[in-house]
């Protein structure tokens, strides 16, 4: 009865790890702790790249697709292939890679992770590619702006049409007049507009009394200059930097979080075949181990029974002194 009962105690109060849920909880539990890492390095790059795409289609739409001073560049049309090229990578930066990343990290998808590094692999060489190709196509443009600003304002300046209301506002807004100034319009059929006058006409007069003596394409290449030092910093400094840095990082934490999903794959695997999780056989071995030296009575009544304490050698000449002391007080 007494060793029942303190077999019982020692049950209670050593409670045994069953091979069942607590085990393989915190297997999970340690796998999600040791992924946790990795995830919060593709959820920064994801975060990083995303603001970088951000920022640079808002100076993109700023300073190229919403400015009417593009429009009078001719080369810099919105269907080019490197433009085209350049909405499928913003894109593809702004939204899908993160998903991609995203879904990779949470679903410990091996061909993801693979598909995630080599998008961004792809995504690095492009821009390399197309900055090599502005890199040889702005000077060209430089260079051919002032011809084709001339042949442009020849042909199209006057009509009254959506062209004229352009550099009509080119002139008034840049202080500037003509094509390389106001000598622009000696040899041509129209008189200097009032766009041009930097002063207003005289008193029923038609003519500027002054005019803006600085030419319009000086502004627009100015425009050009500014406008691609916003993008190259940009695109260059900030998004590809940022995907140069992610790829050496991401190389090998995505290595190593795959050997990690298939060390876990193998434990499941393995969990599956033989009802406990590997990770735990040695933590199992050991408590029943345990629990078979508290099972047995002699063990559970060496552990029930008080301790004894030693007999001290003099403990009976002790005990007469003491009375011995206690007399002659008396």
């Amino acid at each position: 009865m007494g060793v029942g009962a303190t077999e019982g105690g020692l049950r209670r109060r050593m409670p045994l790890r069953r091979a069942g849920g607590g085990v393989a909880t915190g297997a999970s539990g340690l796998g999600g702790r040791a992924m946790r890492y990795y995830r919060l390095w593709i959820y920064t790059c994801n975060t990083a790249l995303l603001a970088g795409a951000l920022a640079f289609c808002g100076a993109a739409a700023r300073t190229v697709l919403f400015d009417f001073r593009r429009s009078l560049v001719p080369s810099l049309t919105l269907y080019q292939p490197s433009f085209l090229y350049a909405y499928l990578a913003l894109a593809t930066q702004g939204g899908a890679l993160q998903l991609l990343g995203c879904v990779a990290a949470l679903r410990l998808s091996e061909k993801l992770l693979n598909a995630y590094w080599m998008l961004l692999l792809v995504l690095l060489f492009g821009d390399v590619v197309l900055g090599a190709f502005w890199a040889f196509k702005f000077p060209r443009i430089c260079q051919e702006l002032r011809p084709e600003l001339r042949r442009m304002f020849q042909d199209e300046y006057g009509g009254g049409g959506e062209m004229t209301a352009m550099w009509d506002r080119l002139q008034e807004e840049d202080s500037c007049c003509g094509v390389s100034g106001p000598a622009e319009f000696n040899n041509s059929r129209w008189e200097i507009p009032a766009s041009c006058c930097l002063e207003p006409p005289v008193a029923n007069g038609t003519k500027c009394a002054r005019t803006h003596a600085s030419g319009c394409d000086e502004r627009l290449l100015a425009y050009l200059k500014a406008t691609a030092s916003v993008l190259a910093i940009l695109g260059y400094c900030v998004l590809a930097f940022l995907k140069l840095c992610f790829l050496g990082i991401l190389r090998y934490e995505i290595r190593e979080m795959i050997q990690k999903i298939r060390i876990l794959r193998t434990e499941m695997e393995l969990t599956n075949a033989n009802g406990a999780v590997p990770g735990a056989i040695r933590a199992e071995s050991a408590e029943s181990e345990r629990e078979s030296l508290l099972v047995r009575p002699e063990s559970a009544a060496l552990l029930s029974s008080p301790p004894t304490q030693t007999k001290n050698p003099n403990g009976n000449n002790n005990y007469e002194m003491r009375e011995y002391r206690s007399h002659e007080n008396i």
